[in-house]
This record gives C-alpha cells, sequence and structure tokens, in this order.
C-alpha cells in the first residue's frame, strides 16, 4: 500500500525562506531610511531654528548698539562699563557696549574648526567640511613620545589638544600624580556606526524602532552625532602595569582625576558630560541638555583655556556656554579685578571671515560652535 503522507519540498521550502527573508530586510531597510529621514528633518529644523534665533539676536543687537551711539550723541556722556568684583573670578555682560576694535585679521573656517567650541551632541550633527581640519589630527603617543599614555599609538586628537595635554598631564607628574592614560579619542563616523549597531544588537530582540533608538542611545551616539567625532574629547583612566590595587579603583576615585577636575580648565579642558554627583559630589546635573546621563564617562573635552576658565567661573557645560553666549554675545572675564578674556560671538562661523581684535590682545583664538555662531577670544 502507498502511503498518502506527501513528503515536504525542500526547495519549496527554501522559496519560502528566501521570501520571508526579503520581505524583513525589505522592512529594515525601510525602517532605517524613514529613521534617517526623520533624523535629518529634526537636524534641518533645529538648524533653522538656531538661524532665526540668530535674526533676531542680529536685530536685537543692533537696535542696542543705535540706541547707545544715539544716547552718547544726544546726552554727551559714555555710558560706565559694569564694575568687576575685586577679588576671585567675575564674569560680566558688555552686550550693551561694543568691542573697542583697533584691527582685523583674517580668520579661515579651518581655523575655526580647530577653535574649540565646536558642538557636537544628538541635535547638532558634524559639519560635513570637517575634513578641513582633519589633517591636524595626530597620534597622541607618536606626538608626546608616549609621555600621555594610552591604549594604543592609534588614538589620536587635534594637535591643540596634544599640546595642551601634554602640559596638563607633564605638571600632574611635578605633582607626584602619573600613570594617566587616554582610552579613546577620535572616531571616523564609521567606526562610531560599529559601535551604534553592535549596541542595536544587544536590544533588537526586545525593542524596535524609536524604542530600539532611544534605548541605544543611553550608551552610544547616533554616528555623526558622537562628541569623540570632533577630535578634541579624551576618556581618561589610569593605569600602572606594576598597580594591580591602582587599575581596578574607578576613575573619578583617584588622586589623579581628583587634581585634574580642579585644574583641567587651566589647561583648557572641561568635563564633557556632568550629571548628577558625577565627577564629584558637589557637581550639578546637566545631562537634560548634553542628552548624556551615565556616570562612567570620564570624557574631558578640550575647548581652549579663556571658555574653560570662563565656564568654570559660570559652572556650565558646553551646551549651555554657547547658550549664554548667544544671549549675551560679548562678556569680559576678570580675574582680582583684572580683565583676563574678553570673548564675542557673532553670526557666522560656517567660512573663511574678517574677525576685530582690541588693541590690547596678546592672543586670540576663533571658533565655530556649530549653531551659526562664530566665536572670538582675546587674552589680556
Amino acid at each position: 500500500m502507498m502511503s498518502n503522507t506527501k513528503k515536504a519540498d525542500p526547495y519549496r521550502r527554501l522559496l519560502r525562506w528566501t521570501i520571508i527573508l526579503l520581505v524583513l530586510l525589505a522592512l529594515l531597510a525601510t525602517a532605517y531610511v524613514l529613521m534617517d529621514k526623520y533624523q535629518q528633518g529634526e537636524r534641518d529644523r533645529a538648524a533653522q531654528r538656531i538661524e532665526e534665533e540668530n535674526k533676531v539676536l542680529i536685530e536685537d543687537y543692533n537696535k542696542r548698539r543705535a540706541e547707545f551711539q544715539a544716547s552718547q550723541q544726544t546726552t554727551g556722556q559714555t555710558k560706565p562699563l559694569p564694575t568687576p568684583k575685586e577679588s576671585g573670578w567675575d564674569v560680566l555682560d558688555l552686550s550693551d557696549f561694543p568691542v573697542k576694535a583697533e584691527r582685523d585679521v583674517a580668520a579661515t573656517r579651518e581655523e575655526m574648526l580647530l577653535g574649540g567650541l565646536l558642538l557636537v551632541n544628538r541635535w547638532h550633527a558634524m559639519p560635513p567640511d570637517f575634513t578641513l581640519a582633519e589633517p591636524h589630527l595626530k597620534s597622541i603617543g607618536t606626538e608626546t613620545s608616549f609621555r600621555v599614555g594610552v591604549t594604543g599609538r592609534e588614538v589620536q586628537v587635534l594637535e591643540p589638544v596634544i599640546k595642551a595635554l601634554d602640559a596638563m598631564i607633564g605638571d600632574a607628574k611635578k605633582a607626584g600624580l602619573e600613570s594617566y592614560i587616554v582610552r579613546q579619542g577620535y572616531r571616523t563616523a564609521t567606526e562610531q556606526t560599529e559601535i551604534w549597531n553592535k549596541e542595536l544588537a544587544l536590544y533588537a530582540d526586545r525593542y524596535s524602532g524609536d524604542a530600539l533608538t532611544e534605548k541605544a542611545r543611553v550608551r552610544v551616539a547616533y554616528p555623526g552625532t558622537s562628541d569623540y567625532h570632533t577630535g578634541m574629547s579624551v576618556f581618561m583612566d589610569v593605569y600602572n602595569r606594576n598597580d594591580s590595587e591602582l587599575n581596578k579603583m574607578a576613575f573619578q576615585t583617584t588622586d589623579q582625576a581628583k587634581w585634574m577636575n580642579e585644574h583641567a580648565a587651566e589647561y583648557g579642558f572641561i568635563f564633557r558630560f556632568p550629571v548628577q554627583g558625577y565627577p564629584d559630589a558637589s557637581t550639578v546635573d546637566k545631562s537634560y541638555i548634553t542628552g548624556i546621563n551615565l556616570k562612567d564617562m570620564d570624557v574631558y573635552r578640550y575647548v581652549g583655556i579663556p571658555h574653560a576658565m570662563t565656564m568654570k567661573a559660570l559652572g556650565m557645560c558646553l551646551e549651555e556656554y554657547i547658550d549664554y553666549l548667544i544671549a549675551h554675545p560679548h562678556i569680559a572675564v576678570y580675574q582680582d579685578g583684572v580683565m583676563k578674556y574678553e570673548i564675542y560671538r557673532v553670526p557666522g562661523g560656517n567660512e573663511d571671515a574678517t574677525i576685530s581684535l582690541t588693541a590690547g590682545a596678546k592672543e586670540y583664538s576663533v571658533s565655530t560652535d556649530n549653531m551659526n555662531g562664530l566665536v572670538v577670544a582675546m587674552v589680556y
């Protein structure tokens, strides 16, 4: 007797699974495209909002400057500058007073990208012309002859960052503190994409769509929006092959971290992602504005000495500081009643420009903030 049981056709089964997989791949590709369009739309809307805000600021600044000049002509009196405190650091708003320009100098877009204030976070992506700055990316180990410890020769940051980092680690050594190591530096978009995809894979069986994206973003920045892309941030730690006890310690519990938190601004560095009680118990939470809420992100960002010291005096993170400069486009920073820095922001920073300097400025830096702003810091 012949059996009535039909044997499954293996080729038909293979074809069926192939079709299912193709459909799933098509759905995933569609989801990726939609997510990418959503991200781009968010960036475009943010850029438009910033451009509109800048227009309002320009109009307001011009209006106040015209009123100031008119008042001088009608009254013959000059409005007095605000008086700084006699001791300690003090930041004064001089937005009602024009910069006393004595000379103009040319500033290139390349200089602006190296200036320290390039803001990159989940709301502000890397500018496509960062390629102008890429030739200045160098190996920390090679450039410092490994005076600054690194996990490998491939760890890179921009040249101004290496110079500042070398000086800071050298002075820490003079203070009796060694064994610093830089674990991470500059990341390419390709490297960030690899890390992002690995993070997505960890949660793909429990989340999907926007929920999956937000879950991955807890620990990993979306490609193109990582602060590591700027070449100005370093992830710090301690390591000594002859000291196993030190190697077990979390960085912020070490004397090395305490010294660095106290002195980093003197070399142009800030702690990039402050959260409540981290890196120290007195730290005020800034995660609502940085977008990062992690207590193991020991990332220090180079912004230049004038900006770092001003941010320290104001108690601000990078995002807050740029917002502050948008609202107060001309400030003066004093130490013990003596002006140390004069900082001003004007719309621009996206192309070569001419900037104005005062007669007393010994040094200056110029930076794009990636928010359609050009920031000039003068050192006295």
